[in-house]
């Protein structure tokens, strides 16, 4: 993804809470990848909310910086789902790690539910022995 000008501070360095939308960015984007898109679970009744970020600093990026994200899901609980993120600058540093843990709900309720099957059995099929069920 590329730092716009609207990501950074008044520094000229990405905002730190921006990296974080990077990574809601890439988490979709994997979902896409694994064919499951976000909107089809919202489609079929079921939202993920954010229940748990981390971020750990080790550089920063500036406006224009193409910044590599690579993305996984480490985890997959019975209504949660925990990704990780390692991004890294132009020059393949790495800038930041970081972790999201997301939470099934059920949209008309807002009430955790249980992570679908076919979001489950896509990222199984992914990330094979590497995530932990």
């Amino acid at each position: 993804m590329q730092v716009r000008f609207a990501d950074t501070d008044a520094q000229g360095h990405m905002y730190f809470a921006n990296y974080l939308t990077f990574c809601d960015e890439a988490l979709a984007a994997y979902m896409h990848h694994v064919g499951v898109p976000w909107q089809s679970l919202v489609e079929d009744g079921v939202d993920m909310f954010y229940a748990s970020a981390r971020c750990d600093y080790r550089g920063s990026a500036t406006f224009e910086a193409v910044v590599g994200i690579a993305t996984r899901v480490r985890r997959v609980g019975r209504s949660s789902v925990t990704s990780a993120y390692v991004m890294r600058g132009p020059d393949g540093a790495v800038m930041a790690e970081a972790e999201l843990t997301s939470v099934c709900v059920e949209v008309a309720t807002g009430r955790p539910v249980r992570v679908p099957d076919r979001l489950r059995e896509a990222v199984r099929r992914f990330e094979g022995d590497r995530v932990q069920m």
